[in-house]
């Protein structure tokens, strides 16, 4: 109000703007009476006073809006001045806060408001999930019960699994050669329950169970002979007797070798997906008659078609039993060694042998060159038997 009362008393003082315009005007009236009417110094006087009039006219509406009648600047103020009930040194002390405010939070005073907005906002959501955290650990703590209650049941399920598998694989063992030794699948958990952060750690799936396949040698029947002899079957057993065990797990549990393929932090692909193809290096080594013939029907079973599991099998294999069953033979010749380059090499010569090709194959195997007619029956049966054992196989797959 003070400012705009000063600024309303510049206007009317003598030496204001409005003085100067009228003192400035006179001297263009006495110049314009010593020249003549149509003289450039007349036209430019005139045009001059014309101007004048446009800045008399201006600052009269100045004035007119500072005026303190109820319309003007000074009016106005004084009318909000009288509606605050604050008095100026309480509104001089509010603004020093203010900018102390600004100064101590480094920013504009004009961004306080938003600033005080935003923290307010912030205050308030902090009484909200205040007011919802008791609910929020109810539903915790009636979560992690379930998931107690599920991983429960989970290793009770693994156990049972774990005890038939063991009797189910030691019993398919003598027909592949293992005669006197059994397969154990060892279970245990650990200390810590399944509600501890600290088991997921690994970020392993398993949880607490924990497994371990041990082959021992010896039935236990005879209680004078020793039956600890044996270990983990990864650290004791020879890479036939893996292949063999690994190829029995999975006529029992179709799927095992694709699992212990993948990765088993990925219990999605776990599920849904089987390798493309598996690899038996000489399975049937130190084994025959009826062991080959096992495995054999061991090996069409797992190649066997289905929407689950079901892969290509390769075998390398020096038994007639086995080879027999594939639907392709192909038969791997070393040449006699020659020199190449400076080098002595060995060729390899890679063949697929089909009809009277295969039988003639299939009866070397068994026989090498001695009574090449009763092997090549031989083969024959071999033959016919793998192909009904392949019908079987479809036939079962299909339903």
């Amino acid at each position: 109000v003070h400012q705009a009362t000063e600024c309303l008393s510049s206007l009317s003082s003598p030496k204001s703007a409005i003085t100067a315009i009228e003192a400035t005007r006179n001297h263009l009236y006495d110049i314009a009476d010593d020249e003549n009417a149509d003289s450039p110094i007349s036209t430019s006087a005139e045009k001059a006073h014309d101007l004048l009039n446009e800045m008399e006219r201006a600052l009269q509406d100045c004035v007119s809006s500072l005026e303190d009648d109820g319309d003007g600047l000074l009016g106005r103020l004084e009318g909000e001045r009288a509606n605050v009930e604050l008095s100026l040194e309480e509104i001089d002390a509010i603004v020093g806060d203010w900018n102390l405010l600004s100064r101590k939070h480094g920013m504009s005073p004009y961004s306080l408001p938003a600033c005080h907005a935003a923290l307010r906002a912030e205050l308030d959501g902090n009484v909200e999930a205040q007011l919802q955290l008791p609910n929020a650990i109810a539903e915790e703590e009636a979560s992690l019960a379930k998931f107690e209650a599920a991983c429960n049941d989970l290793s009770a399920r693994r156990q049972l699994v774990a005890k038939a598998l063991s009797a189910s694989v030691t019993n398919r063992m003598p027909s592949l050669g293992m005669e006197g030794s059994r397969f154990e699948v060892h279970f245990q958990q650990d200390a810590r329950e399944c509600t501890d952060p600290s088991v997921f750690k690994s970020s392993s799936i398993a949880g607490v169970d924990h497994v371990d396949f041990l082959l021992v040698h010896g039935t236990g029947d005879d209680e004078h002979a020793p039956i600890d002899k044996g270990g983990n079957l990864e650290t004791v057993g020879s890479s036939g007797e893996k292949a063999r065990i690994l190829l029995a797990i999975e006529c029992d549990l179709p799927g095992a070798v694709g699992a212990s393929c993948r990765n088993l932090n990925d219990a999605e692909t776990l599920v849904n997906s089987s390798p493309v193809a598996v690899l038996y290096d000489e399975i049937d080594a130190h084994v025959g008659g009826r062991a080959a013939v096992a495995m054999a029907e061991m090996l069409v079973n797992q190649s066997r078609p289905s929407h689950s599991y079901g892969s290509q099998v390769i075998s390398i294999t020096h038994s007639p039993s086995v080879a027999a069953v594939a639907d392709m033979h192909l038969v791997i010749q070393k040449k006699p060694a020659r020199e190449k380059n400076g080098q002595l090499c060995v060729p390899v010569r890679a063949a697929i042998v089909e009809g009277i090709s295969r039988r003639k194959e299939l009866a070397r195997m068994a026989a090498g060159d001695v009574a090449p007619e009763e092997a090549e029956k031989f083969a024959d049966a071999l033959l016919r038997d793998a192909e009904t054992k392949r019908k079987s196989v479809m036939s079962t797959a299909q339903t």
